[in-house]
């Protein structure tokens, strides 16, 4: 076939599978994008599922013995929890909570590292048991400042009780004023804060912490003990009140089964009791 014909339906058939290549290749790119974005979207689906998941799990929930369990027996690491104010309010309405960094009532015994390890033991054991859509560390939490009321202006001093503004004798305002009177009354009538908006804030006091020592531990001797003892005040975030409060005491020494070959310590104790007894309070809560 001479080249000149070849060369022309080249020419014809080209185009057509230029635009035939194109649209195919937009068609992949287009599901391609489309599959993508439904995969990010189950997979964010799933997520929340999974924290929905967490929670409604927790009907069935059994506390946990600080004392004599499997877990202390072989591996050590026991608790003891005090509640000295009992819980107020459903704690099943905070879905976000902040661990203030800990407190020391024990002098240098407690060093900025060990603070890190036991704020980085707290947090991971929370971020496990998903309780909580978010868990955060702050440095310091004031509760004169979450209860103070705000200030107003001298010009729309009218208070949310309406004592002032509502007063038969009281002059007749402007109607800004009215305006003003009809939003703080809509502001009073509406909750203070959505439940899935509730913090739960932790202040961590460390009353008191031995290191101990696993050499110790292995004698036939009541020595080397990992003790730590803390007591912990739980407040709700906005409005700065104490809903409850608690002493949990941990300890490792040579007991166990494992003794000093095993790796947890007082610290271990102390976190497993303290995010049990969250757990007992959310999982009553939701039942």
């Amino acid at each position: 076939m001479p080249s000149n014909q070849k060369s022309g339906k080249f020419q014809k058939v080209s185009p057509l599978s230029i635009l035939f290549i194109l649209t195919l290749s937009a068609t992949c790119l287009a599901q391609s994008l489309s599959g993508g974005l439904k995969q990010e979207a189950g997979e964010h689906i799933a997520q929340a599922g999974t924290k929905a998941e967490q929670r409604e799990k927790l009907a069935n929930y059994k506390g946990k013995n600080g004392i004599l369990s499997m877990k202390t027996i072989v591996l050590g690491g026991e608790f003891r929890v005090t509640t000295i104010i009992p819980f107020k309010g459903n704690l099943a309405e905070y879905h976000h909570l902040e661990l203030v960094r800990p407190v020391s009532l024990v002098g240098g015994a407690l060093t900025s590292q060990v603070s890190n390890q036991q704020l980085a033991k707290l947090k991971s054991q929370f971020e496990a048991r998903k309780l909580f859509e978010s868990v955060t560390v702050i440095d310091a939490y004031s509760t004169a400042v979450a209860s103070q009321p705000q200030k107003q202006s001298h010009k729309n001093s009218y208070n949310l009780d309406g004592a002032e503004g509502d007063s038969l004798d009281s002059p007749i305002g402007s109607f800004s004023d009215m305006q003003t009177r009809d939003r703080q009354r809509a502001l009073k009538d509406q909750k203070e804060e959505p439940p899935s908006e509730r913090t739960l804030v932790t202040v961590i006091e460390v009353l008191d912490y031995a290191k101990g020592n696993r050499i110790k531990q292995l004698l036939p001797l009541d020595l080397g003990k990992s003790i730590l003892t803390v007591r912990l005040r739980y407040y709700d975030k906005a409005s700065g009140q104490e809903i409850g409060r608690q002493i949990i005491s941990g300890q490792s020494d040579g007991s166990s089964l494992l003794g000093p070959l095993s790796r947890r310590d007082a610290l271990s104790g102390v976190a497993d009791g303290f995010v049990d007894q969250v757990t007992r309070r959310v999982a009553a809560s939701e039942k």
